[in-house]
């Protein structure tokens, strides 16, 4: 791109670069060495080393080792990827939807329909990104990488971006934190560097057509309310700029919280996959599959087995469900099958199961559960956060590796056990934790929510040894497993029932001798710390952590923006005039106190919360001095703050 060109391109988007004082005023709560720091580890370690994304997220992952492993059956989906193609092919002048929306129940193949179309316009030079959620597998389960993840790959793909990309994180570093929205984050990272450059483009996108983001699994996405944010954003920016050459494409399922946003968009082409699964596809996979697995076995059978009648039947049994069908055809060849049938016998068992993921589940899950430690495995594996290897589910549970083994090796027309004991187990399908996570589903090998106390108190006690492999995953999910047992409990009186000593040390010792109270704050698992107030914590408990200046629970409340924690640590007495020590850091050490970051929010209500709970309108502190200094720096509205702060000097 001509330096000129650049230049206008990014004043386009209004993300000009000056001097350290300006980049600081767009770069709230950033100190300008901070700054250096990005901009030096850009220009000596690449883009992607300050964008940090996902490895495993792109078509182009390990899909053995990073589910899901969806691929076509060669003959099956040519309806549905011609009409993909034809719409992905269409001209950005006649107007079409920007955004395919393919949906369907849990296997009935987007996700191996989202990895055909990545890899064909990969090979055209026209794919600009994938995103494929997992539930449970860490990073590619949450909102937080997903920006980033898909910058890297747009830098990537159309190299002409990566000066916008660039541009835009120096002048506003905090679109690399949780401090900006998952929406802005897109639009600065990702649309905006695409705009910028369409102009060089144009001519090219409309003889080649436009550009490609597949995202797959979106309802996989731990973090509903931001992807509904990010969906809602992206039909608006679509709606505004029709011209930009980049469409999207995604394989996931309709919930509720969006159905009435998709439906009513004219940027939104919606496909239901089941309606577009014929019988003659299903039939194509399954003969495809059974053919691929008859050599691995030993069979003395006829070459026609199974029967055109038997076929049949199991295309009518698997009801469109394409990883339906990989899980029976798993259990028709299982080898280490307790029922010491061959193949030719089994089928008629198979065929008599009931037509549905649950009878399959439950009848291979029933076939194990007699197997030692067959329960404390299977729930660890049902209620891990993310994949965990057989040896550290070993450490958990406390059992031997070759113990973990026994069990999940004979589950594996469900799981992906691989051949070693330090790769994380997968599931075929999520629907298996869906499963085992409902009572009235799984019936007795139902994974109770309350194991997670089991999991967080192996996992703490392990990630203590030198020699554990649990290091990463304590850090990342030990408290969230405690917060799910107390979502379990339900029950404000007594939240931990009768293991409130064995959470609070638990805690204590996870937080390397901070309170309990501080790890869950600073963990932000806020209905955590709402059960160690329920249960008698002092919410006026001293913090001991060093790297910021919040100092107890309402701090820690203001600065991550919990306003409604913040309210129910006021109700329970705590004390809103403490303040930080003089800062030496950005971030809560400027307001120091709550009224002063109240009302830099501008919330007037919590103002007057805050005074009717005795806050000291005078009180001095942090980099600000005091409330009256933090309107001004802030620009708020002085006039309706000043006004809820009677006595204020």
């Amino acid at each position: 791109m001509a330096e000129g060109t650049l230049e206008q391109a990014v004043s386009r988007m209004d993300v000009a670069v000056g001097d350290g004082a300006e980049i600081f005023a767009n770069a709230v709560g950033w100190r300008v060495e901070q700054i250096n720091i990005i901009v030096q580890t850009m220009a000596t370690q690449g883009l992607a080393a300050v964008l940090k994304p996902i490895s495993d997220a792109s078509h182009m992952r390990n899909r053995v080792c990073s589910p899901p492993n969806s691929q076509c059956f060669p003959g099956t989906r040519r309806q549905v990827m011609k009409k993909i193609r034809t719409w992905m092919d269409s001209s950005l002048l006649r107007n079409h939807p920007h955004i395919f929306w393919v949906y369907g129940y849990a296997g009935c193949g987007k996700s191996a329909i989202a990895q055909a179309i990545c890899e064909y316009y990969a090979g055209k030079g026209r794919l600009a990104a994938s995103f494929f959620f997992f539930r449970g597998a860490g990073p590619r389960s949450r909102a937080a990488r997903f920006a980033t993840t898909l910058a890297s790959q747009v830098a990537t793909a159309i190299p002409a971006t990566a000066p916008f990309i660039e541009a835009a994180i120096k002048a506003n570093p905090a679109l690399l934190t949780s401090d900006t929205s998952l929406s802005s984050q897109i639009e600065h990272l990702v649309y905006r560097p695409i705009d910028a450059v369409k102009w060089d483009r144009l001519a090219a996108a409309l003889r080649h057509g436009p550009f490609l983001i597949a995202l797959d699994g979106l309802d996989e996405c731990e973090d509903h309310d931001e992807i509904s944010a990010f969906i809602e954003f992206t039909i608006r920016f679509f709606d505004e700029r029709p011209r930009i050459p980049i469409r999207f494409l995604v394989t996931s399922r309709v919930e509720s919280h969006i159905h009435q946003c998709l439906h009513t968009s004219k940027q939104v082409k919606l496909l239901d996959l089941v309606n577009h699964t014929s019988d003659a596809d299903i039939l194509a996979a399954l003969e495809a599959a059974i053919a691929r697995e008859k050599p691995s076995r030993i069979l003395v059978c006829d070459e026609d087995w199974p029967s055109s009648s038997d076929k049949s039947k199991l295309v009518k049994h698997i009801g469109g469900s394409y990883i339906f069908m990989m899980t029976i055809v798993k259990a028709l060849f299982d080898p280490g099958a307790e029922d010491g049938l061959t193949p030719m016998k089994r089928l008629p068992h198979i065929l008599a199961m009931e037509a549905n993921f649950d009878g399959l589940y439950f009848g291979i899950l029933k076939q194990a559960q007699h197997l030692f430690s067959f329960h404390p495995i299977v729930h660890t594996v049902a209620l891990a956060r993310d994949p965990l290897s057989v040896s550290q589910i070993a450490e958990i549970t406390e059992l031997d590796t070759a113990e973990v083994a026994n069990v999940l090796i004979r589950l594996h027309a469900l799981l992906h056990v691989p051949g070693d004991d330090h790769s994380p187990v997968t599931l075929w399908h999520t629907s298996l934790r869906d499963f085992l996570t409902s009572e009235e589903r799984a019936r007795h090998l139902f994974a109770d929510p309350r194991h997670h106390l089991n999991v967080a108190s192996g996992v703490i006690h392990a990630a203590t040894s030198p020699q554990s492999h649990l290091w990463s995953y304590s850090r990342s999910f030990a408290v969230g497993h405690l917060t799910h047992f107390v979502e379990a409990v339900r029950n404000d009186t007594d939240p931990f029932g009768a293991e409130a000593d064995k959470i609070i040390s638990l805690l204590e010792k996870f937080g390397e001798g901070q309170p309990a109270l501080e790890v869950a704050c600073r963990a932000k698992e806020w209905k955590l710390v709402r059960a160690l107030v329920n249960a008698g914590a002092n919410v006026d408990t001293h913090f001991k952590g060093d790297g910021d200046d919040i100092r107890v629970a309402l701090h820690a409340a203001c600065h991550y923006k919990a306003k409604e924690m913040v309210y129910f640590l006021l109700d329970k007495g705590a004390n809103p005039n403490i303040a930080a020590p003089q800062s030496r850091f950005p971030g809560w050490g400027r307001y120091a106190f709550p009224l002063a970051w109240a009302a830099a929010e501008g919330d007037v209500d919590l103002v007057n919360r805050l005074l009717a709970c005795g806050a000291d309108p005078n009180l001095k502190g942090g980099w600000l001095g005091s409330a009256l200094h933090t309107c001004a720096w802030e620009d708020e509205d002085e006039v309706f703050i000043i006004a809820a702060i009677p006595g204020l000097i």
